[in-house]
């Protein structure tokens, strides 16, 4: 008897179980299921990195005459606060919120932060212009992305532009060359196409 109950039960508990597994929701690896499904890329572009009620302001060493600069950089413990201080007026660089965990696609200039011989790289700045932190000096934060993959990719010349496709974070990140005001999860980095 109690051999025969198990037998029941088994069967029962099988019928249960593929009758679950038709509804996907239950499977987490089902190819129905949400969570795998990927969410739909947005096409952005660097102007939509800046919040809209944002307004940068002039850069104060471009209207300064040469006597006014020599003074400031005199090296002085006052001229060093005062540069200082209009530095960090001119960097400041608030980012958009809104952009937070979506998926985007943004075109862009690689800036490698390390590669070795094959040109194949896992962290590299995304920036809008050819050069940014290598042959100018970095951008504000809010035009900096700091992108890493999982598994190294071949990095084009820092002259080619790029569409790169992935999750943009709204995440301080420090490098060597420049601090970025977001964190780029990538996905896919393919020649630029109009």
């Amino acid at each position: 008897m109690n051999t025969r109950r198990i037998i029941v039960i088994g069967v029962a508990a099988c019928a249960l179980l593929f009758s679950l597994s038709s509804r996907s929701e239950w499977w987490k690896f089902s190819k129905d299921d949400d969570t795998t499904q990927e969410a739909p890329v947005t096409e952005i572009f660097w102007e939509d990195l800046v919040p809209d009620d944002f307004v940068q302001p002039e850069n104060p060493f471009i209207s300064m005459t040469t006597e006014e600069i020599d003074r400031l950089m005199d090296g002085s413990p006052e001229s060093n606060a005062e540069v200082a201080k209009l530095q960090e007026e001119f960097s400041y660089a608030p980012v958009n919120e809104e952009l937070d965990g979506k998926r985007i696609k943004i075109p862009a200039y690689i800036t490698p932060l390390e590669y070795n011989n094959e040109s194949l790289a896992k962290e590299f700045l995304l920036v809008p212009y050819v050069g940014a932190c290598i042959h100018t000096p970095p951008p504000p934060a809010n035009q900096v992305m700091h992108a890493q993959v999982r598994d190294a990719i071949k990095i084009p010349g820092i002259y080619d532009p790029v569409w790169a496709i992935g999750v943009i974070r709204t995440e301080t990140v420090t490098s060597e060359l420049a601090e970025s005001g977001y964190r780029f999860e990538v996905e896919q980095v393919m020649p630029y196409q109009q």
